[in-house]
């Protein structure tokens, strides 16, 4: 057998070893994935971008240590008040999701500071309501106005933050792969707001421009948001890997379509 056949056999083997995990392990795959590598362009081909909220002009890239690992983040810098100062990112849904409520969000970031007493993580209001996913006064996740967690979230270090929704009327929410709360809630359906918001958009960060509670905003830097079509399990969410994991499977993926493009010429 030629070297080079057993080089190939070899790197096929590591990367299998590394993607193919027993089916109740594996990684729930999403319709969309942001990584932040110097881009708001998503990972999959044919998705749509995310959308910066800039109005001073003061969002960047930046390196920054994420899980003890460097890597590129991107930093949404805005004022609290007034709303419209504030800063963050968009994405329009529509041909990513089912058209229905059915749908998860899993994201690595952090807020660098407790700048206020809330701090919006996301809404699906357009911006046109109070109620949306929050960190509350006394620093646990909240799906306002209903109940909060019992785990705190710390400011200045990175959290990974998972919303689930099941498209009935029921939401539940993980921080750092950790169970926080389910509650019987519609103020995270896209029905809720078909008037206000007809392009089914999800707004990161930034809080509502109209009615109460507006100003519940912080500067941050996000690492990865990862979008799904359904409801993910309790066991779906523990198999999220983390985003370093997530892009070496990327380039294992990559490198294994090398490796089938030259077996297949040699």
């Amino acid at each position: 057998m030629k070297k080079m056949n057993l080089k190939v056999n070899a790197a096929a083997v590591l990367f299998a070893g590394a993607l193919f995990v027993p089916a109740a392990m594996a990684s729930p795959v999403p319709v969309a994935t942001w990584n932040f590598n110097s881009t708001l362009a998503a990972s999959e081909s044919g998705v749509t971008a995310l959308t910066a909220i800039d109005p001073l002009g003061a969002n960047s890239f930046m390196t920054d240590s994420v899980f003890g690992v460097s890597r590129t983040v991107y930093r949404f810098d805005g004022n609290r008040l007034p709303p419209s100062q504030q800063a963050g990112l968009l994405v329009n849904t529509t041909g990513l999701l089912n058209n229905d409520n059915a749908y998860s969000v899993d994201m690595v970031f952090q807020f660098e500071s407790d700048d206020s007493t809330w701090e919006n993580i996301f809404g699906v209001s357009n911006r046109q309501s109070d109620n949306a996913f929050y960190v509350e006064p006394d620093n646990h996740l909240q799906v306002y106005p209903a109940g909060s967690g019992p785990t705190l979230f710390t400011f200045g270090e990175y959290h990974r933050v998972s919303l689930t929704n099941d498209g009935s009327g029921h939401v539940t929410s993980y921080l750092d792969g950790v169970y926080q709360f389910d509650l019987a809630t519609t103020v995270m359906d896209f029905s809720s707001y078909s008037a206000e918001n007809p392009d089914r958009l999800i707004h990161f960060f930034a809080d509502n421009l109209v009615g109460g509670g507006q100003g519940e905003f912080t500067d941050g830097r996000v690492a990865i948001i990862r979008l799904y079509d359904r409801e993910l399990s309790p066991t779906e969410i523990a198999a999220i890997p983390e985003p370093e994991t997530y892009a070496m499977l990327l380039t294992g993926l990559g490198l294994m379509g090398f490796i089938a493009h030259r077996r297949k010429n040699i």
